[in-house]
């Protein structure tokens, strides 16, 4: 203090003394040097290997948005999702999708929780970048924890974590636009296994409806035609009797309701010349729809088994074997088997990011340097096997190696009074005071 040249407010002053209270001694520092910097931290969080996570750097998300290890699971579960919304106005329906993941430890989001809870000062990133890191990777990377760890440290690069480039946000696959949240609900529906316009596929077996399944209420046993005539073919063809042999019966039935419906016809025909002209038209149209209706149930009805007979058949005919092509462009394909896409000729899109993350790893390390290295034991175990296995000449130049103690050397108190016993115990003997006595 002060930060910009003014003195600090009072209550400024008493949430920093209540924060440094309340913070370990060894993280205290740290906390000082995050309220020199203007960062109102009120703790400092830690990975689980002891590294500073960060959360003191102004990112894009709400200033009154307090960032936790915690909340970023939530960010990362909602990465994971398929649909496309607005990162910055999270869908109620994307949000507690999210929650639930995170309850449940779903994966791919347990394996990126893991990776990046590990990583030093995640909590400074902003969101479009650990929402483009996951959705640019690889969908089968979280399988190999040390490959996902090796594409993190080459691809979470930032330099304003305030302002995201278009190009993260392109890649965070962010859609500001108002109908995102119904277009997240669509996605989720189709999830579900719900049938989704647009979405779904309607040529799959399991939306295709057939002719048996349409109808929803059972249909009437006797059906009312009209001028007297009932159609009985729904009851003929539930009774046990219903078969081949009952087809001469229909037709003589339906001969017969030809005949009374034109003497039915007839009788019409002298009314309506007696009376109006258009009650008789009329009368003379109804009859003939209701004669149409006639015919027509009864040839549903006779063909309604052929149908179902001709559709056995179909249901066993053997499918055709699936063509692929010979060669694929680097991408995702659905519904191609993992064999099938590298048998293929040509690359795949890991192979071609694998030689991508290579080049952007040396320059961010080498060039740029904005990959720090970082000492750690289990860091300078891995450094201390490469070297070994692969750079043996740069031993010496890398690595401090203790010379070797030469065999036979003192290194304790214990090895040099051992070394005086022995060699005392190889000198002849002391004479005795009778010898000396003797000898004078």
């Amino acid at each position: 203090f002060p930060v910009d040249g003014k003195t600090p407010e009072l209550a400024t002053v008493i949430q920093f003394l209540k924060t440094w209270f309340e913070t370990e001694h060894i993280d205290r520092g740290l906390l000082v040097k995050e309220w020199a910097k203007g960062n109102r931290v009120s703790a400092i969080q830690r990975t689980e290997s002891g590294a500073n996570a960060g959360g003191g750097n102004k990112t894009d998300r709400n200033p009154d948005y307090e960032h936790t290890l915690d909340t970023l699971d939530v960010e990362i579960a909602m990465a994971t999702l398929p649909m496309d919304f607005n990162i910055y106005e999270l869908p109620g329906s994307v949000y507690r999708r999210a929650k639930e993941i995170v309850k449940k430890k779903e994966s791919p989001f347990k394996e990126w929780s893991a990776a990046l809870r590990a990583t030093p000062g995640i909590l400074d990133y902003s969101r479009a970048a650990i929402f483009a890191l996951i959705r640019s990777a690889h969908p089968e990377f979280y399988h190999y924890p040390g490959r996902l760890q090796g594409y993190i440290n080459a691809n979470l690069t930032e330099t304003d974590h305030e302002n995201p480039t278009e190009e993260a946000l392109t890649a965070a696959r962010h859609t500001p636009e108002k109908d995102a949240v119904e277009e997240a609900n669509r996605q989720l529906a189709a999830a579900r296994g719900e049938y989704v316009e647009g979405i779904s596929d309607p040529n799959d077996p399991k939306w295709v409806k057939t002719g048996t399944s349409q109808p929803t209420t059972e249909p009437e046993l006797v059906k009312n035609v009209g001028n007297g005539i009932f159609d009985v073919s729904a009851l003929m063809q539930n009774s046990s009797t219903h078969g081949t042999e009952t087809n001469p019966e229909t037709t003589s039935n339906v001969q017969v309701q030809k005949a009374d419906s034109d003497e039915k016809q007839a009788g019409d025909a002298v009314q309506a010349g007696e009376g109006d002209l258009g009650t008789g038209k009329e009368a003379v149209t109804v009859e003939n729809q209701n004669q149409a209706e006639t015919h027509q149930n009864n040839d549903s009805v006779s063909q309604s088994e052929p149908e179902a007979q001709q559709n056995v058949p179909e249901s066993q005919q053997e499918e055709p074997e699936a063509a692929w092509p010979e060669y694929f462009e680097p991408g995702r394909y659905e519904g191609v088997p993992n064999e099938v896409y590298h048998a293929a000729n040509g690359i795949s899109s890991t192979q071609v990011k694998d030689a991508r993350v290579s080049l952007m790893y040396f320059n961010a390390r080498h060039v740029e340097k904005t990959i720090v290295k970082e000492r750690s034991p289990v860091l300078d175990m891995g450094n201390l096997v490469h070297v070994l296995a692969l750079q043996p000449e740069n031993l010496e130049a890398e690595f401090s190696v203790e010379p070797e103690i030469p065999e036979g050397a003192f290194t304790t108190t214990a090895t040099l009074r051992e070394f005086i016993d022995a060699h005392n115990a190889s000198l002849p003997a002391l004479l005795s005071a009778d010898d000396i006595k003797a000898l004078l």
